[in-house]
């Protein structure tokens, strides 16, 4: 009677294992099939120009050890930080469906193995549903406030210069408030930048400070931080680069004629480069982008990093493209970083000769020397590989696609280091799932 006792526990043990096992590690057998098939798919390069698409074998991403250790979630936090505005509305409304799809399949299952009451059932769906809408709110603020690592570019020459065009600090008034001068910088240096434009809201003072504190330490930091200025004007927003002094912006905000007026001045009086940033030229100005470029308009940012100007549709980016080539205006790529991520999503490379003993005064004036001179093909803008958003209803399945763009990007560490979440998560998951039931 012992042994037969003994046999009938263990026959029992054993059924009550599958059962809890089966739902986890039948999501991970699927997570591992899509990471493997990814890698058989993988993208010839994480990184594209922004231009034309095309993927970039002569850059590299490279990633600390922490953001490697935590692949999963560092790639995820990416991954959001590059969604579109439209891209991210879809994405919330999947997260909202997403608790409510998988506790419905687990209920019915459940019912078939212990039945409970109506009651019973909806509190305790209430109840996750609340801790699954932490969870996913904790991990947000994770991924835009946390300091988390981030990857940073690797250019092969020594005189490509790594430049950023258009970011801010907190004396703009979207600026995260403690993200100052000295922040900037940081966050530049470990994004793989050595050289950035701080180009607040109608204000010069960190700018300024920046540059001064690269006068003194760009020996040692190897970054400089060069000065600059973004002018708010009728339904647009001009970035200055490298100007004489403070531009003002009340004479020239109010109407077109005064928009006219200030690219008219801004080269000439001021001695700036002015750039049209995304996405107001966009929204505002697109019928009369070559009357801009008559006016004054030097560059034209193509890839800005917010939500909204990432909703700026492909095909218009050829068109921006082409116009460039056929005015010679400089491309730009834009941080456009305010404090409140912590990933680059592109990144402006300029060929400037022994640019890496430059001080941030000399640097500037080649920087803008190169830009006058080679306008077109001055700057390569640097992007990282994503899913564009689709126009239209297309948008529905951006979700799906941007993930799978993220696995296919991945190297085969980032899938090795994966693979072991997964199935270290399914084990945790089934075994305390066995042990409070047993």
């Amino acid at each position: 009677m012992k042994p037969r006792g003994m046999e009938s526990r263990a026959r029992a043990f054993v059924n009550r294992l599958s059962r809890k096992f089966s739902p986890a590690f039948t999501l991970a057998i699927s997570a591992t099939l899509l990471i493997l098939l990814a890698q058989a798919f993988r993208l010839p390069s994480a990184l594209v120009d922004a231009a034309t698409g095309e993927p970039l074998r002569d850059f590299a991403l490279a990633f600390p050890l922490a953001h490697l250790l935590l692949t999963p979630f560092s790639a995820a936090a990416d991954y959001l930080t590059f969604n579109s505005a439209r891209q991210d509305k879809v994405l919330v409304f999947y997260l909202l469906a997403a608790y409510w799809a998988a506790w419905l399949a687990l209920r019915r299952r459940e019912r078939r193995t212990a039945p409970a009451s109506a009651l019973h059932g909806a509190a305790k769906a209430a109840g996750g549903y609340l801790l699954y809408l932490a969870a996913v709110a904790g991990f947000l603020a994770w991924a835009a406030l946390s300091q988390r690592p981030m990857a940073r570019l690797l250019a092969a020459h020594p005189d490509d210069l790594v430049l950023d065009f258009h970011s801010h600090t907190n004396r703009s008034h979207d600026g995260r408030g403690s993200f100052g001068p000295r922040q900037n910088m940081a966050w530049h240096t470990q994004a793989g930048f050595s050289a950035g434009f701080i180009t607040d809201h109608n204000v010069i003072t960190a700018s300024a400070e920046a540059r001064q504190i690269s006068r003194e330490e760009h020996a040692s930091t190897g970054y400089r931080s060069l000065f600059g200025e973004e002018v708010s004007l009728y339904r647009a927003h001009v970035v200055a680069l490298a100007p004489k002094e403070w531009i003002y912006n009340r004479p020239y905000d109010g109407d077109r004629e005064g928009l006219r007026r200030f690219l008219g001045d801004c080269g000439g009086r001021f001695g700036a480069l002015c750039v049209l940033s995304l996405p107001e030229y966009w929204l505002h100005h697109w019928e009369e982008l070559d009357q801009l470029a008559d006016w004054g308009a030097r560059g034209v940012e193509i890839v800005n990093s917010a939500p909204i100007a990432l909703d700026f549709p492909a095909d218009k980016r050829r068109e921006v493209v082409d116009l460039c080539r056929r005015r010679n205006l400089f491309l730009a790529g834009a941080a456009d970083n305010h404090g409140w991520s912590r990933a680059a999503y592109v990144w402006n490379v300029m060929r400037v000769p022994a640019q890496a003993a430059m001080g941030p005064d000399e640097l500037g004036k080649a920087v803008a020397l190169a830009l006058r001179r080679d306008g077109f093909s001055a700057v390569r803008v640097v992007a990282r590989a994503k899913r564009a958003p689709a126009q239209g209803l297309g948008i529905v399945f951006d979700p799906a696609l941007g993930l799978w763009t993220m696995l296919r990007a991945f190297t085969r560490l980032q899938a090795g280091v994966s693979l072991c979440w997964v199935w270290a998560a399914a084990l945790a998951w089934s075994m305390k799932k066995c042990f409070l039931t047993s």
